[in-house]
């Protein structure tokens, strides 16, 4: 296009509007790159301990004390937790091999109690197996005097 020519009115619409559009990316990628050193910078400042004498991390001492006590409490109930499962653990097992011994002396209990085999210990000349079974006696009427 020359410089004597006339320029239509939607043609100078859209290069204004072509031109915002350019200057909004821009100032988006100024806006990017200004937050982005800082944020580098960040894990240097934690590494080396320069973060600790920020002001707001003095301002907020309380709340990181009371974050890292609430972090050792965390740290303290796993290692309970997990001795009191082991503990639960070995008592299962302990109480496991306890009910199959006392399934088995039971079950020789119940063998050693019969009564042939009291009859056998008996002696010879000592108590004899009764061989008339018991009676029962009935009283109707009973007085006290």
């Amino acid at each position: 296009m020359s410089a004597n020519e006339f320029k239509n009115k939607e043609e100078v619409e859209a290069e204004k509007a072509l031109e915002e559009v350019k200057a909004k990316k821009k100032k988006a990628r100024t806006k990017r790159k200004k937050a982005n050193p800082a944020g580098g910078r960040t894990f240097v400042q934690i590494m080396n301990g320069e973060f600790l004498s920020k002001d707001w991390f003095v301002n907020n001492l309380p709340f990181t004390f009371f974050i890292g006590f609430l972090l050792v409490v965390l740290i303290g109930w796993g290692y309970f937790t997990e001795t009191v499962i082991k503990e639960e653990v070995n008592l299962k097992g302990e109480l496991s091999d306890l009910e199959s011994e006392f399934f088995t002396l039971s079950s020789e209990y119940i063998a050693k109690r019969g009564r042939d085999n009291i009859k056998e210990k008996l002696p010879a000349d000592g108590p004899a197996e009764n061989r008339v079974s018991p009676h029962k006696f009935k009283v109707k009427r009973f007085d006290f005097e």
